[in-house]
């Protein structure tokens, strides 16, 4: 199986870029923490790096590479009904096209108790302007991401819109809305996280405007702040839902 030129881009970059790295386990290990036992299922695998922090993980990707266990399109997963202790995500929800079809299919593969762990922008006071200007990914604050009618994706799996987690998630109302249309998966962690050092390392591009080796101290600082001003200018948010 060929990988995705994309995908091939993105390996490159990752080995080139330590301070990526270095963000990613930061990413991985938030998400591994909030994690149950047994069989997991990381959609959107990538460039493909989970395994370095969760051993009994199935890789997947809407887009084909010879490193990945499968090619799945997360609206229609190929797991037995109650087969996954865990789906895991990073920087995936915003990809996908209908997510009301995405959460029913999770409630379907997740046993009883298993979590659903996603970790994706987060659209704030201090990281609005970021995305909005700064990033190539769509901010579309108007939508609806719960609407059966809408579909936020023209079909190609790199389309997007940034908003969609913040819009089901954000704030109380908006988490109450989900779990009324959702009622076998809660809520059961709800983290924003991440300030400057994510932007200024440039992601997947191939440039960074920090040293590699400034990255983790600048994450131990980040870390410190987030209890005060993360909800209010945090570029990330985590978000764990337990089937009941």
């Amino acid at each position: 199986m060929d990988a995705d030129p994309r995908l091939l881009a993105h390996r490159m970059v990752w080995d080139a870029k330590p301070g990526l790295r270095e963000i990613y386990a930061d990413y991985y290990r938030r998400i591994t923490a909030l994690c149950c036992k047994g069989p997991t299922l990381e959609i959107g695998s990538g460039s493909g790096h989970i395994r370095d922090h969760l051993s009994e993980v199935y890789m997947a990707d809407i887009l084909p590479a010879e490193w990945l266990d499968l090619a799945a399109d997360a609206q229609h997963l190929p797991f037995a009904p109650a087969s996954l202790a865990n789906i895991v995500m990073l920087d995936v929800l915003h990809h996908i096209e209908n997510p009301s079809s995405f959460f029913s299919e999770a409630i379907s593969a997740l046993r009883p108790g298993g979590r659903l762990v996603m970790l994706d922008p987060a659209i704030t006071f201090g990281s609005w302007a970021v995305y909005n200007f700064f990033h190539a990914e769509l901010v579309d604050m108007s939508a609806d991401p719960l609407s059966q009618e809408r579909s936020q994706s023209s079909g190609d799996p790199f389309d997007s819109n940034q908003a969609v987690p913040s819009l089901l998630f954000s704030n109380a109302s908006r988490c109450a809305r989900f779990e009324k249309m959702f009622p076998a998966l809660k809520i059961r962690a709800r983290q924003f996280f991440g300030f400057a050092t994510y932007p200024l390392t440039g992601g997947f591009r191939d440039w960074c405007l920090v040293p590699g080796g400034a990255v983790a101290p600048l994450l131990k600082v980040e870390r410190c702040l987030e209890p005060l001003f993360a909800r209010l200018f945090g570029f990330r948010l985590l978000i764990a839902l337990e089937r009941v």
